[in-house]
C-alpha cells in the first residue's frame, strides 16, 4: 500500500522556469494478493482490477525557477481512501543539447479516510534524463520509507519499512498533451501513466 500511494508526479525530475507548469491525470497500478489474510481483513469489499489496485490521481507541477514543486490528490475507487502528497525536484546538473539532467527528488504522501489505519511515505530519488526531440527517457534510483499505524481491538500496531526504488520511464511531448509512462521496482513492481497539459 505504501508503494501504491507514493507521491510520484510521474515525470522526470528537473527544474522548470517561473512560467512552467502542468496539470494532469495519472494512475498507479500495483499488484495485491486478494486471497491473503491481510487483504481480506483490511477491506470491506474487493476494489481490485485484475489483482491490481489502481490509484488514480490529479497531479499539478509548478516551476519556481531553481526547483519544481508538485502536488497530488488521489482517490481510491469504491472506497473512502484519499491520498495527499507532494514532491520537490532540485537539479544537480541542468541539461543541455548534449548534457543530460541530473536531479534529486524528495517526496511525501499521507493516506486518509481509514479510521483505524494511518500511513505516511517518504522518499528520496536521484533522476537522470535526456531529451531527444519529443522523447525524454529517464531513470531513477532511490529509497522509500513508510510509517504505518493500525489499531485493532484496542491494540496499536506499528510498522516501519524501508525499500529501494528503481524507476524507468518515458515522457512523450506532443503538440498539446504530454504522455508519460513509467515502471518502478520497489517491494512490488508498479506501473504508472499520466496525461498532462501545460508548459
Amino acid at each position: 500500500m505504501a508503494q501504491g500511494i507514493y507521491a510520484t508526479p510521474v515525470e522526470p525530475a528537473r527544474a522548470r522556469g517561473l512560467l512552467g507548469f502542468d496539470i494532469g491525470v495519472a494512475a498507479t497500478a500495483i499488484p495485491v494478493e486478494t486471497d491473503a489474510a491481510y487483504w481480506q481483513n483490511a477491506v470491506d469489499e474487493d476494489f481490485t482490477y485484475g489483482d491490481h489496485v489502481v490509484v488514480p490521481r490529479l497531479v499539478a507541477s509548478k516551476g519556481l525557477s531553481l526547483v519544481t514543486i508538485s502536488g497530488m490528490y488521489a482517490k481510491v475507487p469504491d472506497s473512502d481512501i484519499t491520498v495527499l502528497g507532494g514532491s520537490l525536484d532540485v537539479p544537480i546538473v541542468s541539461g543541455g543539447v548534449v548534457r543530460p539532467t541530473l536531479a534529486l527528488r524528495g517526496s511525501y504522501a499521507m493516506l486518509q479516510g481509514v479510521d483505524d489505519f494511518d500511513l505516511n511515505t517518504y522518499g528520496a530519488e536521484l533522476f537522470l534524463s535526456k531529451g531527444f526531440g519529443p522523447l525524454t527517457p529517464y531513470g531513477a534510483v532511490g529509497i522509500a520509507r513508510s510509517d504505518a499505524e493500525g489499531r485493532v481491538a484496542g491494540t496499536t500496531l506499528l510498522d516501519e519499512s524501508t525499500s529501494n526504488r528503481i524507476t524507468v520511464g518515458l515522457k512523450i511531448s506532443l503538440l498539446i498533451p504530454k504522455i508519460v509512462v513509467e515502471a518502478t521496482q520497489g517491494e512490488e513492481r508498479s506501473y504508472a501513466a499520466k496525461v498532462a497539459f501545460g508548459f
